[in-house]
């Protein structure tokens, strides 16, 4: 009896230790996997999503020519801007032809004939601009252009629609000699512009509504991403990173070859990697893409954005100061957020309200983004009327530099509180120079 015992416990522990033997063969730990997530970089949440290139490129405004010296003004996201809009964008334009600015009376046309004038604020490449608008045409000269305007406009005497190009030194104009576009086209948009508030131009300069301009002022919700979710979508290896603090209270996290300047006070960041080659090949358009793809890589879009500017400018080094490129070419790509219909134009109390990215080569050399990212719905809204008519025209007269102004536009400027962004309606003038100012 006992030496039965003694076999079964016996045969009991052989199958025991045969189990243990075959997982410990074919479940062994995977050591190698374990390494390569500690020397991997893993991707944290982004600020914001990714966007399309075509989403980002529209123009600022829309000017609507009644005839007789009326006109009216339509902004992005306005339910007659986006008509207006999407009927140009299924429509086709081919066929160009240069012409002289001298021999077109610009203020006849505006003040005589029904039309519709596309605006940018920054001139855009033409072929960044076929990805909104259907432009066919195999002349490559006029797709080398940067187009700051589109005119379309009926001669309706003549059963005749003409289309306008207008380039960015406005020395030369293309005309669209085949657009699928007719008078009766042209005359059913302009209608759109009879039942909304009616502006003037004045000294052939710049458009003031005739009537108060109503906008809504808000409070809305916001977070604050951290510098370090910012630090993990910018560096491959964010542990090898080390931190210094400045004077001013700026931090910088680096690695040795890029730096992350946090602005704690703003919550502004910018990126800075100065390893450009010294040799490349920079490029409007290309640029323009490289800048778009590389917002979408490293944090996306926090918000509503339109491309405003692609020019030539200076890169920021890691202390802030404006230091001039030694060699090859560079362009500044800036991206201006808008809540709404209005862009977000920065102001002295906060720094916010655009993405920039500096090029140089055609490589990314200085990304600059804020940290803030704005909630969907308002928690505090309020009308607001911005003065009109002589009103606001008394005003712009009063201002040191009013000869200079070129444009007089509806925006928003943002104030941090401790409940929320508070974005209060406001008139912004630009002057010939390019820089801005506030109407009190």
């Amino acid at each position: 009896m006992k030496e039965q015992a003694k076999s079964i416990l016996l045969a009991v522990l052989i199958v025991t230790s045969l189990t243990q033997s075959f997982f410990l063969t074919y479940n062994m730990p995977d050591f190698n996997a374990v390494m390569k997530r500690e020397n991997e970089y893993m991707p944290v949440r982004p600020l914001g999503q990714e966007e399309k290139v075509e989403n980002l490129i529209y123009p600022n405004r829309i000017v609507l020519h009644l005839g007789n010296d009326k006109h009216t003004l339509l902004y992005p996201d306005v339910p007659f801007y986006n008509i207006v809009l999407n009927r140009l964008k299924g429509r086709s334009f081919e066929a160009f032809q240069l012409k002289s600015a001298e021999t077109i009376d610009w203020n006849l046309i505006r003040r005589q004939y029904e039309g519709i004038e596309l605006q940018f604020e920054s001139a855009i490449p033409a072929k960044l601009l076929e990805k909104v608008i259907p432009i066919n045409d195999g002349d490559s000269a006029f797709m080398n252009e940067n187009i700051r305007a589109i005119w379309i406009y009926a001669l309706e005497d003549m059963n005749q629609v003409r289309v306008l190009f207008v380039t960015e030194d406005n020395g030369r104009v293309y005309e669209s000699t085949d657009a699928d576009l007719t008078v009766e086209d042209v005359k059913q948009q302009v209608e759109f512009g009879r039942g909304v508030p009616a502006y003037k131009r004045i000294d052939n300069k710049f458009y003031i509504p005739v009537e108060p301009y109503e906008m809504v002022q808000l409070v809305l919700p916001y977070q604050v991403f951290t510098p370090e979710e910012m630090q993990n979508s910018l560096f491959f290896d964010p542990t090898l990173t080390k931190i210094i603090t400045e004077a001013n209270g700026s931090v910088i996290y680096t690695d040795s070859k890029r730096g992350l300047q946090v602005n704690q006070e703003h919550h502004w960041v910018t990126y800075s990697d100065p390893s450009a080659p010294a040799e490349g090949k920079s490029e409007a358009t290309t640029d323009a893409l490289k800048a778009i793809s590389f917002v979408n890589q490293h944090g996306g879009w926090n918000g509503k954005y339109r491309l405003s500017l692609i020019e030539d400018g200076t890169v920021n080094d890691l202390s802030g100061s404006m230091i001039q490129s030694q060699s090859g070419q560079h362009s500044q790509v800036r991206f201006q957020q808008y809540w709404g219909s209005y862009p977000i134009m920065m102001n002295s109390a906060l720094k916010f309200g655009y993405v920039q990215v500096t090029l140089q080569n055609g490589m990314v050399t200085t990304y600059d983004r804020s940290l803030i990212k704005l909630g969907g719905h308002a928690t505090q809204r309020e009308l607001r009327n911005l003065p009109a008519g002589e009103t606001l025209l008394n005003k712009l007269k009063q201002m040191e530099r009013y000869s200079e102004i070129t444009d007089v536009q509806p925006v928003y400027k943002p104030v941090l509180l401790d409940e929320g962004m508070k974005l209060t309606p406001a008139w912004q003038v630009t002057y010939r120079d390019g820089t801005t100012g506030w109407v009190i």
